[in-house]
C-alpha cells in the first residue's frame, strides 16, 4: 500500500522534463526542395530539421503563399522561411543563413520535338531561333526579354513540360532538381526523352534561410543554428540529406 502511494508522490514532487522549445518556420510548396507531399517534407526541409535538432530545438513548418511567408518573417511571427536566394533588396529586411544548397537553372528539352538543340551554345543570344517557356515573375523573365528572345508565357513549370511534350516550345527554364523531379513526376513513361542543355542559364544559386529581425529571441537563434549548419557542412551531413534525395546529381556547394 505504502509503495504505490510513496511512487505516486515521487512523481508529483520530481520537476516536470522540459519540452524541446520549437522554432516556427513559414514555406511553401516547392516540391522537390519543400512539400508537404514528401519523406521529411523535402530535401531542404531535411536539412533545416536536423540543423534544428543539433542546435537543441525542434521545428513548426507553416505552409502558405511565398508572399504571405515573407509577410510573416517581417512581422517576427517567423522565425524564417525557406528556401530563399539571398538578393540585396532582401538583405535591407533580413539576414540569411549560410547556403544549404547552391542551385542553377537549364535549358530543358523533349528530345523527339528538337532533333538539333543548342548543346554548344555560348550566349543567350544563340537562341533567338528558339521558342522558350516562361512563368511570369520568375527572375529571369527580365533576363530573356532583354536579349529579345522568343517567350511564351506559361501557366506553371508543369506546363511548359507538357508543351514541350507536344511541340508548342522549344526549350524551357527549371532548376535543374526540380525539371528532374517534375519529368520523373508527371512524365516516367517518357522520362529518357527529356534532356537538358549542359551550360547552365545561371550560375549556382544559394538557397538559404531568409531570418526575421524581430521574432523572439533570434539573436539566440539564428547563430545557433548557422552554426549547426556549418557542422553539417563540414561532417558531410549536408551532402548525405542531397545524395540520399538525389543520388544521380553532384551536389554543387
Amino acid at each position: 500500500m505504502w509503495r504505490p502511494l510513496l511512487l505516486a508522490l515521487y512523481c508529483l514532487a520530481a520537476p516536470a522534463r522540459a519540452e524541446t522549445p520549437a522554432i516556427d518556420f513559414a514555406t511553401g510548396e516547392w516540391p522537390p526542395y519543400v512539400s508537404r507531399s514528401l519523406t521529411a517534407d523535402g530535401v531542404f526541409a531535411d536539412m533545416v530539421r536536423q540543423a534544428c535538432r543539433r542546435a537543441g530545438y525542434r521545428v513548426r513548418f507553416h505552409y502558405m503563399s511565398w508572399p504571405r511567408a515573407e509577410a510573416e518573417v517581417k512581422a517576427g511571427r517567423a522565425a524564417a522561411a525557406f528556401p530563399y536566394r539571398p538578393t540585396p533588396e532582401r538583405a535591407l529586411s533580413f539576414d540569411f543563413s549560410p547556403p544549404l544548397i547552391h542551385s542553377s537553372s537549364y535549358f530543358f528539352y523533349y528530345k523527339p520535338r528538337l532533333a538539333h538543340p543548342p548543346a554548344g551554345f555560348r550566349s543567350l543570344d544563340d537562341l533567338r531561333a528558339y521558342r522558350i517557356g516562361v512563368q511570369p515573375g520568375q527572375w529571369y523573365q527580365l533576363l530573356l526579354q532583354q536579349y529579345r528572345l522568343n517567350t511564351l508565357n506559361t501557366n506553371d513549370e508543369e506546363s511548359a513540360l507538357k508543351l514541350l511534350q507536344i511541340g508548342h516550345l522549344d526549350l524551357a527554364p527549371l532548376t535543374l532538381e526540380r525539371g528532374l523531379f517534375l519529368i520523373h513526376r508527371q512524365a516516367a513513361e517518357h522520362e529518357r526523352d527529356f534532356a537538358y542543355l549542359p551550360t547552365p542559364l545561371n550560375k549556382a544559386t544559394p538557397l538559404s534561410l531568409m531570418y526575421s529581425r524581430s521574432y523572439p529571441d533570434i539573436a539566440k537563434l539564428r547563430p545557433a543554428i548557422d552554426q549547426a549548419l556549418q557542422a553539417m557542412r563540414a561532417d558531410g551531413s549536408l551532402q548525405t540529406i542531397y545524395q540520399r534525395n538525389f543520388p544521380e546529381l553532384k551536389s554543387r556547394r
